[in-house]
């Protein structure tokens, strides 16, 4: 879900360093980040593709909202695939635009490049739906990505995502992670980045993990009560992933499949 909090209580998806503005093409909006430690999968020296599905959220979720306002939209599916390793240092541009717009549901897409470099780097596509509850209505928030993503950009992750999420791993491809304020949205249930950063800990978590470069996260509730569990199963080159509100009573809130080749 995109979140719509003020720049200074956005938490964890405000803090991954992406800047946002107006895209050159019409309809677009234009994200600016540099690939830092804190964004990578440790000791790999590379970006995480949870980072990545969060910026794209972002983008793709802010351009969606304008068709579903005055409900806020929640984001249904996330998918992203990494063209080529994006390693510590690198710059890069995202441009997100929507796809098609129907009357309930809005497909999106974000292009990544590496700054100086044309061909694409990665790319991922988001789905969303207007929220069905009538409390989700943002008529009287501040809505402009571009506003609320300068605060936090210049500043950067604090920390490495595991220490932002606030990470214990339980075992071979299970880790947990407590519902705190630092991972929630404005309607104070997990933001869909978090629960994407989760899903990916987990297959980070699998003994002799490789980092993986492709992740698709589709989203199944809301977590609401907390801790989320993540637990990763090994398919091959792929790995499925369930994260399950333990609160709740182990409510499904995502599934999710990491290709690591």
């Amino acid at each position: 879900m995109s979140d719509w909090r003020d720049e200074h209580s956005m938490g964890f998806t405000s803090e991954l360093g992406l800047s946002v503005e107006r895209g050159a093409e019409p309809d677009t909006l234009a994200g600016h980040a540099v690939v830092v430690p804190e964004v990578c999968v440790p000791d790999a020296g590379v970006i995480r593709p949870s980072v990545l599905l969060t910026w794209a959220d972002i983008l793709t979720g802010s351009l969606a909202n304008q068709f579903t306002l005055p409900r806020i939209c929640l984001t249904v599916d996330l998918d992203v695939r990494i063209a080529r390793p994006l390693p510590v240092g690198s710059s890069l541009t995202a441009v997100g635009r929507i796809l098609k717009a129907g009357r309930t549901v809005v497909f999106g897409e974000a292009d990544f490049t590496l700054d100086g470099d044309d061909g694409p780097a990665a790319i991922a596509f988001s789905t969303f739906v207007a929220s069905p509850r009538p409390g989700d209505d943002v008529s009287d928030r501040d809505t402009d990505p571009t506003r609320l993503s300068r605060a936090r950009a210049a500043v950067g992750p604090p920390a490495p995502i595991a220490e932002l999420l606030g990470t214990q791993v339980l075992g071979d491809g299970q880790v947990e992670v407590a519902r705190h304020t630092r991972i929630l949205n404005w309607a104070e249930t997990v933001q869909g980045g978090a629960v994407a950063a989760v899903a990916e800990e987990a297959v980070l978590a699998l003994e002799g993990a490789i980092p993986p470069d492709a992740l698709q996260v589709r989203f199944t509730g809301a977590v609401r009560v907390g801790p989320m569990r993540a637990t990763a199963r090994r398919l091959g080159p792929w790995t499925r992933v369930e994260v399950v509100d333990r609160g709740n009573d182990d409510r499904l809130a995502a599934v999710a499949l990491a290709r690591s080749v």
